[in-house]
């Protein structure tokens, strides 16, 4: 989509990242903060069930999101030259971020390998336990961090160059870890008291994204050209289906309602909780298409 707009730039629709780019920053925030949390009740209640399959939650995700992210590159088999390319930038965000993924995914997998396989040799030290949870769980705020910094950074897609957009990522990784763990707890063992605590806990979280979305858009309102129009395709365009029906009535205001209005009232009411989560991940997945697909280029055209 080419639009020349009357104040000198050219405004072009961002031509590389799409749908894949999209489920990677979703599994990434979601498998990151899907293992801090349960790392979180882990050493606060010692809940050794949540705590191996939050690991191993995230673990799936975030390789899962990885390969995604090596597919969208026009040369997938390439992707270790980010770490050993003769050009390689150690500053770079690329490099970062694929040094995040891999710490999480090599310290989770040490975390939760004692877990599942007795025989390993540090199953029975705990130093090793402490240490790879720890730097595992740093590491999981890093890559749900790195999603929403990844495009935060590209500073001629005016609606994406902003701060608050790593806290957009990061307080909506937050919510969809928590949604999949009250989903995958209610299989495993649906008496857990974590599932009430999570639920409520994600009602909370929820409501602060939807201000935080809010003054967001508020300000991008008011920002360069290109910030302006993705706003407005957002809100009255072709994304506004996803982003307003998808991502704030089904993925952020009706959860609410349902957790408030059912499950901090009754707690236990099962097929509540499952909706709710199923319609918080839902939401999650969409907000990130509709970001990546608002995003204008921002190009001078004359001066």
């Amino acid at each position: 989509m080419l639009i020349l707009n009357p104040k000198h730039y050219y405004l072009i629709q961002q031509p590389w990242w799409g749908i894949l780019i999209a489920l990677y920053l979703f599994l990434g925030g979601l498998g990151g903060m899907a293992y801090c949390i349960s790392y979180y009740f882990w050493r606060k209640e010692g809940d050794e069930k949540l705590v191996t399959y939050g690991s191993l939650l995230g673990l799936i995700a975030v390789v899962v999101g990885s390969i995604f992210l090596v597919f969208d590159l026009g040369h997938p088999e390439r992707f270790y030259l980010v770490f050993i390319s003769p050009k390689l930038n150690t500053r770079s965000w690329i490099f970062i971020g694929s040094t995040l993924l891999s710490m999480f995914m090599l310290f989770d997998a040490i975390f939760l390998a004692p877990r599942i396989l007795k025989w390993i040799p540090w199953s029975k030290d705990g130093l090793v336990a402490r240490v790879s949870g720890l730097i595992a769980f740093l590491a999981g705020i890093g890559v749900a961090a790195y999603t929403g910094v990844l495009i935060g950074v590209v500073y001629n897609i005016p609606f994406w160059n902003a701060p608050a957009l790593p806290v957009v990522f990061m307080i909506s990784a937050l919510s969809t870890g928590l949604a999949s763990l009250v989903l995958l707890m209610m299989f495993v063992n649906r008496e857990a008291k974590e599932i009430h605590v999570m639920a409520k806990t994600d009602g909370f979280v929820m409501i602060i994204e939807l201000i935080v979305l809010f003054l967001y858009l508020l300000i991008k309102s008011y920002g360069p050209v290109g910030a302006i129009e993705s706003v407005k395709s957002i809100l009255y365009g072709w994304l506004a289906p996803y982003f307003v029906g998808g991502v704030v009535l089904m993925g952020l205001a009706i959860p609410v309602m349902l957790i408030f209005g059912y499950e901090v009232k009754r707690p236990g009411v099962t097929a509540i909780t499952a909706i709710s989560s199923i319609f918080v991940l839902i939401g999650g997945a969409l907000l990130r298409y509709v970001i990546l697909s608002a995003g204008l280029l921002q190009i001078p055209c004359c001066i």
